[in-house]
């Protein structure tokens, strides 16, 4: 735009110069318009033929890791670009060694590189990117910027606390113990021998038995306990008080993780449901390769978003494996909080698709008496419910007066040290 205005002045002041008769003042427009026309053709192409490159060490790091970025520019022109600065974005917040940024000289064919790392502080999901590329003429009549294409992303898991052991339900110890009501029979304890009925499986006949006696035998077994749990994080905005907002979200997240840990470890399934927003989903913006003669344009382009209107939970199915807990931290790294369901509708459009052998546990910011309600009725369904309370003393009380009528327990968890200090001790 502004080459297109000193064209149309050039062209004015050119009709000037023939109306007035002067060869001098027109001799001066065709160098002024021979200068911008060569300013503006030069700064175009040599960053036309800038092919770049960025390798991220990692795309999975614990928090407080750091990452190495390494950056190459090649210019695959027939040309030399006498100057360029190049410049790669990452998040402000982070830490860095090294300089992500050089000012460079590139002949045809050859290219340059620099190397930095990055110390990553806090969860969630980090664009590294894109990288700015400005040059200009030899005559420093204007300047171009370009971004690349290229962004990489850098998931920070969340903190997980260690809890050496805790029910999620009842008063007996998290794992497989005799109960009343048969869930599943468990082939590790055997309760007693008896004659085999048509339709038993084979693999239950006890084949000693069954040679001694001359008839055939089964093997009958104890029933297992409740296994495991399903997480139901809420992290609807509205229900975290402005007060340490953020803080909370993030216990919230914690907590989450740190119980999903401990089930894993314990052998348990575990599953997660949660109403956040994916920041990968955010994510599936990329910058389209951008031009402009104004870094300001450049800046406000790189750090634009788009705004996820989806409302559909974000879920990890409830199951038993060695990776499960990979997959639900890797989740939790990308979490955002939401302004689509709340809680209890994210409660109540998901819980007749869960395992009911398998705890409810619902961590939330609040609980409301419809709320408590709810999960009332989910218990009568056939859940086991427990619920865990973010960071809020009086919600906490209001909470349990809502369950207690139900048998529902509350934990409260008012910072990283209430993890560590759950024990079956607590919930008598």
């Amino acid at each position: 735009m502004n080459n297109l205005i000193w064209f149309i002045v050039g062209g004015v002041a050119l009709a000037a110069a023939f109306l007035l008769q002067s060869p001098y003042m027109a001799f001066a427009v065709y160098t002024f318009l021979l200068l911008v026309g060569l300013a503006h053709f030069s700064s175009m192409a040599w960053l036309s033929g800038l092919d770049c490159t960025r390798t991220v060490s990692t795309d999975t790091v614990l928090q407080g890791e750091e990452v190495t970025v390494k950056v190459l520019v090649e210019n695959k022109r027939g040309w030399p670009i006498p100057w360029i600065f190049i410049e790669d974005y990452h998040p402000k917040d982070f830490p860095r060694v090294g300089q992500n940024k050089m000012l460079a000289f590139i002949m045809p064919g050859h290219s340059v590189s620099f190397e930095y790392r990055l110390r990553c502080p806090r969860r969630g999901y980090h664009r590294i990117g894109p990288l700015l590329m400005e040059s200009g003429d030899l005559f420093g009549l204007q300047r171009r910027f370009r971004t690349g294409v290229r962004q990489d992303y850098v998931s920070v898991l969340p903190t997980v606390a260690y809890i050496e052991t805790f029910n999620v339900a009842t008063k007996r110890p998290q794992g497989p113990v005799k109960l009343s009501n048969r869930i599943y029979a468990d082939p590790t304890r055997i309760n007693s021998i008896r004659e085999y009925v048509p339709g038993d499986p084979l693999n239950t006949i006890h084949w000693k038995a069954t040679a001694r006696t001359g008839s055939l035998h089964v093997k009958t077994y104890e029933p297992s306990s409740v296994l495991g749990g399903t997480l139901v994080l809420d992290l609807h905005g509205d229900s975290y008080k402005p007060d340490r907002k953020e803080e909370r979200m993030e216990l919230a997240i914690t907590t989450t993780a740190s119980i999903a840990y401990l089930l894993q470890m314990s052998g348990e399934q575990v599953g997660l449901i949660t109403n956040a927003r994916d920041a990968a989903e955010v994510a599936q913006y990329d910058i389209a390769r951008h031009e402009t003669l104004s870094r300001q344009e450049v800046d406000a382009e790189v750090e634009g978003e788009l705004i996820s209107t989806t409302i559909s939970p974000l879920c990890v199915e409830t199951t038993r494996g060695p990776f499960q807990i990979q997959r639900i931290t890797r989740n939790l790294a990308r979490v955002l909080p939401t302004d689509g369901l709340d809680g209890l509708g994210l409660v109540m459009s998901q819980y007749h698709m869960l395992p009911r052998d398998a705890t409810l546990m619902i961590v939330a910011p609040i609980i409301t008496e419809r709320m408590a309600h709810a999960l009332g009725a989910i218990k009568l369904s056939g859940f086991n419910v427990t619920v865990f309370l973010i960071m809020d003393q009086g919600a906490y009380e209001e909470a349990a007066s809502f369950l207690a009528p139900h048998h529902i327990p509350v934990f409260h968890i008012e910072h990283e040290r209430s993890l560590h200090e759950i024990s079956p001790a607590r919930i008598g």
